[in-house]
């Protein structure tokens, strides 16, 4: 029997936007937030929840992505931002890009984006994701 490795979708993800967004100056994607993070540049943050194996060489993968940017009493450039990213995530020709997991996109797990409050001196969006996924063979 051969062995296999869930795809690692979030890291793809980052990869990829940083291919698609040119903008904000300074902006940063990565998998955590960075430990002396200030909210002195635009972030984004991909965190893999996990999913299920569906069969022998299908997963599903849920991700929960948070955009930082700019001042909280200050929205707008953050969401607009927020919404620019789950429109890159969300579209169809994710499956077909060279090297993506990506099998399709589960419509149902897809939502956002939402302001959210926290502990960052920051303005922050909320959105979720969700594919199914394939492992690179």
């Amino acid at each position: 029997m051969t062995r296999i490795t869930p795809p690692d979708v979030s890291l793809w993800l980052c990869d990829h936007l940083r291919r698609q967004l040119t903008e904000p100056k300074g902006l940063q994607v990565g998998i955590r937030v960075p430990d002396e993070y200030k909210g002195t540049h635009p972030l984004i943050v991909i965190r893999d929840d996990g999913g299920s194996q569906s069969e022998h060489l299908i997963f599903d993968r849920s991700l929960g992505i948070t955009v930082y940017m700019g001042a909280a009493n200050d929205p707008k450039p953050c969401r607009d931002l927020a919404a620019l990213v789950y429109s890159i995530l969300t579209d169809e020709q994710l499956a077909h890009e060279e090297g993506s997991p990506i099998a399709g996109i589960v419509e149902d797990g897809c939502n956002g984006v939402y302001a959210v409050n926290g502990d960052q001196p920051t303005c922050m969006y909320y959105m979720t994701v969700e594919y199914t996924a394939v492992p690179d063979l």
